[in-house]
């Protein structure tokens, strides 16, 4: 049996680049003797210490700490290093249940609303819903993605886009009056009972309409929508808003995604 391993022949062992043993040894890890040709030259012990390396890194824990746990290590030591490791397991447990939830929850809505029935106004009483939201002058078309993403980003402790929240846009209701339609005055996430929230969506009487396909048919449906309101007997009491229910993050296929316009109603 060989005392000593070339950097090649352990690199190949692990499953690692060179540069990664060469890494560790700067961070003080590894500690290979240097051969006549100032080759380095692994040991037994180097074998032992990188399967160590290796089982904590693989639960992310920070090489400082690392070369802390190496140079103290002992039983006890170890044992409170494994205290650590099950706190950590907990944690990744708990956040892939959260996952889990949340694609179970994501595959209900791709379901639910890829079989709605697209173009009938319907008449529906809605509880109040707190939302956040980032509001600007004039909001254009194109720029309610990014938007979204700034919005979630103000709130990443509790939003995101792929994820369980429901999000949206507002039309903006000057812009509406002059027959422009694509011009919107919030973008908005509804958030979790219980989270922090910047406003509430009235409860009450909503009238509601699906559409399938690209958002410059917005006019069109809009239309639709509010003569519909009409014939009810209602009139809006605030611009309507859109509901993206099925869109870019689910399909590359405009023709598949699914936007819910809504509007508050008074008599």
């Amino acid at each position: 049996m060989k005392e000593f391993y070339q950097i090649h022949e352990l690199a190949k062992l692990f499953d690692l680049c060179p540069d990664t043993l060469r890494y560790y040894e700067e961070k003080g890890l590894l500690h290979p003797v240097r051969g006549e040709n100032r080759y380095r030259l692994y040991g037994i012990q180097d074998i032992c210490t990188l399967n160590i390396i290796r089982s904590l890194r693989e639960l992310n824990v920070p090489t400082k700490e690392i070369r802390t746990y190496l140079e103290r290590r002992s039983v006890e030591e170890t044992l409170n290093l494994l205290d650590q490791e099950e706190a950590l397991l907990e944690r990744r447990m708990s956040e892939l249940e959260q996952a889990h939830r949340e694609a179970e929850q994501r595959r209900a809505r791709l379901e639910q609303y890829s079989r709605v029935e697209a173009g009938r106004v319907e008449l529906i009483r809605e509880a109040e819903r707190p939302y956040v939201f980032l509001r600007e002058d004039i909001i254009l078309e194109r720029e309610i993605d990014f938007l979204l993403k700034k919005l979630e980003q103000r709130h990443q402790a509790y939003i995101k886009i792929i994820g369980e929240q429901c999000m949206g846009a507002v039309v903006d209701g000057e812009s509406l009056q002059k027959g422009v339609y694509n011009h919107f005055s919030r973008v908005f996430f509804l958030t979790q009972p219980g989270l922090p929230y910047d406003a509430v969506l009235p409860a009450g009487m909503y009238a509601r309409l699906y559409y399938r396909g690209a958002y410059d048919q917005l006019k069109q449906h809009c239309d639709v929508l509010m003569e519909g309101v009409e014939r009810a007997g209602f009139r809006p009491a605030a611009p309507p808003l859109e509901l993206y229910r099925v869109d870019a993050h689910d399909t590359n296929r405009e023709e598949e995604y699914v936007t819910e316009l809504q509007v508050w109603l008074e008599k």
